[in-house]
């Protein structure tokens, strides 16, 4: 199933549910995440992608920000749907959002993409930013720009937003003063920061979290989604703001 993020999630929750209920699961490529559809403006833009579907049972949401990440996690997707049909179960649906402008190859070389993992990306000690999709180039470049001043910034892509990798944010927060920044092109309300505190919560740890994110708004038009995401606070800079 191919189509844009704010129609895959409006017009296909029902058929979503329902192939489950059915036992016909789908794997999903959902495109134009948020404001990445920054020149069609707010009716094609996405912005409760990752709420719509990710308490859909035997569901898994992933958000793509590489080719090589794309490329590995569809293969691993299908192998996990065939090897689930020849033991006679219900495959899981599998939803992949990804954005419109133009994606690197790699972050790091040699990565390993395993499945329902974080990726660690650039090990810092003084404070975690954990994003995923487009917005891990721009937590990259902040990183940079902390370095400058003298901050050690983790970097984290996390692809698997409905399967949170406690054990890697376990580690990672304990090695940075069990601060962490998650950023996101979705709403706050249940969005991917609110998955992954209530996951990291449920087991037990203690953190001081700050989201950033779209707090309560519809989209509009403009050239770019850099454009977008300074004007609505979660770009670089406003990264850096928190640190």
């Amino acid at each position: 199933v191919d189509t844009f993020a704010q129609f895959g999630v409006t017009k296909g929750n029902l058929p979503l549910i329902m192939s489950q209920l059915s036992q016909g699961a789908v794997i999903c490529l959902f495109s134009h995440t948020g404001f990445q559809d920054a020149a069609d403006g707010a009716s094609h833009q996405a912005t409760t992608y990752f709420s719509a579907v990710a308490g859909i049972p035997n569901t898994t949401v992933i958000a793509l920000s590489t080719k090589e990440e794309a490329e590995s996690l569809m293969y691993q997707a299908i192998k996990r749907y065939e090897e689930a049909v020849n033991k006679g179960k219900t495959p899981e649906t599998t939803v992949f959002f990804f954005g419109r402008e133009k994606h690197p190859v790699s972050y790091i070389d040699g990565a390993n993409y395993g499945w329902a993992k974080a990726q660690v990306l650039r090990q810092g000690t003084d404070g975690i930013i954990v994003t995923h999709g487009p917005l891990v180039q721009q937590a990259l470049k902040a990183a940079t720009e902390l370095e400058a001043k003298g901050k050690n910034i983790t970097v984290i892509n996390n692809p698997f937003i409905n399967k949170i990798d406690v054990e890697t944010f376990k580690d990672q927060l304990a090695k940075n003063g069990n601060k962490i920044v998650t950023v996101e092109d979705h709403q706050l309300t249940a969005g991917a920061g609110a998955m992954l505190c209530h996951a990291l919560k449920q087991e037990g740890l203690e953190f001081n979290m700050k989201s950033l994110g779209n707090d309560g708004h519809f989209g509009q038009s403009s050239y770019t989604a850099l454009e977008l995401y300074k004007k609505f606070g979660f770009d670089a800079d406003a990264m850096i703001n928190q640190f």
